[in-house]
């Protein structure tokens, strides 16, 4: 990539990865964004999506962090037109499904163009901050605007954090029952019941999960937490797509996941979450420990995942999908996955203090780019 003076855009197309992992991104997030109209055989997984993301709307937010983009770019010198196109198109949306006066779906509009204004304004400041900084930077500046605007709101007898606490609490309550509705729906097609009296287990593995859903409390405590990372994904994936339909760069462009590294300052946020999670003395603090837990490990563990597709050669990287596959049904989708998860946090510890990636040579003949 073209190298520019401090302040001057750089402009060059500095060789994009391809269209295809972004096709199947932009697809999914359009799939969550109506996912209270999947079919009722998919209202189990429907209902696990609806708890991971607080927005619903996640096409709204990733369509706004792509007019923030347009809209930086302009104002570093780039073409007008894509400005104008996108801020048209995220009208027509609003308009199309506007939001409701009060609520989680005002949040999720409200939160949307809040952190896409923010974003916007550090593309514009900054010139050479990698994504993940800009990402988290934004986050931090809209949800210090957003915690000051409802605490005026609360004095000035308006909605305040309580309230808006309650509002969450209330709509993930009715996520689950409407999608458990769903699948009651689905349990008394006679389809189902074919395929139950054909596969005993799979109508009972489906009951027991419909079972534990019911039973399991709305995961308003780490809300926050949920939202902060539903918000860099949708950051990334759009300034991965605004990079691929524009020429016009407004930072250094995403890299494969087996080179996703960062500051190994980060680590401080661990070690501060779990300080507030296991000291009897800071229990007060102890939702905010979770969720610093949360996302911090959440960070560290896709760099671990990256490590260990640094590692594995490309010929061989069907091998782990495949024995994590046949695992699910043996060991159940909760262990796997939490084996997963924790395989990886703990090689992202580690690359904090040993750098993987530059101390070891991976097991492909070619690193990849």
């Amino acid at each position: 990539m073209t190298t520019a003076a401090e302040g001057t855009p750089v402009v060059t197309a500095p060789g994009e990865r391809g269209w295809r992992w972004l096709v199947l991104a932009l697809s999914g997030a359009v799939a969550v964004t109506f996912v209270a109209s999947w079919p009722p055989s998919l209202a189990l997984l429907g209902l696990t999506v609806q708890w991971v993301l607080p927005i619903e709307s996640f096409g709204v937010l990733v369509l706004s962090a792509i007019g923030a983009c347009a809209v930086a770019s302009w104002a570093r010198g780039g073409r007008l037109l894509p400005a104008v196109l996108v801020v048209i198109a995220l009208g027509l949306w609003v308009w199309r499904w506007p939001p409701s006066p009060a609520g989680p779906r005002s949040f999720e509009f409200g939160w949307s163009l809040l952190v896409s204004a923010v974003f916007g304004w550090v593309c514009v400041l900054s010139s050479f901050r990698p994504l993940l900084s800009r990402a988290l930077l934004s986050i931090a500046g809209a949800a210090l605007l957003l915690v000051v605007v409802l605490s005026v709101s609360a004095r000035w007898s308006g909605p305040g954090l309580d309230s808006l606490n309650a509002a969450f609490t209330q709509e993930l309550a009715n996520r689950r029952d409407r999608a458990l509705t769903v699948w009651q729906g689905r349990v008394t097609d006679p389809a189902w019941l074919a395929l139950g009296a054909r596969v005993p287990a799979v109508a009972q593995t489906g009951n027991r999960v419909a079972q534990q859903l019911a039973e399991a409390s709305p995961p308003v405590a780490v809300v926050p937490a949920l939202l902060v990372l539903e918000t860099m994904a949708a950051l990334a994936l759009a300034w991965a797509a605004w990079h691929r339909l524009t020429r016009f760069r407004l930072g250094p462009p995403l890299a494969s996941l087996t080179q996703f590294r960062f500051s190994d300052q980060l680590v401080w946020g661990l070690v501060v979450g779990a300080t507030m999670v296991l000291l009897p003395s800071l229990e007060v603090w102890w939702t905010m420990g979770v969720n610093l837990l949360l996302v911090f490990g959440a960070l560290h563990a896709l760099r671990g995942l990256g490590v260990l597709l640094w590692w594995i050669p490309d010929r061989w990287a069907v091998v782990p999908l495949l024995l994590v596959l046949l695992c699910i049904p043996l060991l159940g989708p909760v262990q796997v996955l939490a084996t997963v998860a924790v395989l990886a946090l703990g090689l992202g510890l580690g690359d904090t203090w040993r750098d993987f990636r530059r101390t070891a040579r991976p097991l492909r003949p070619d690193p990849r780019p």
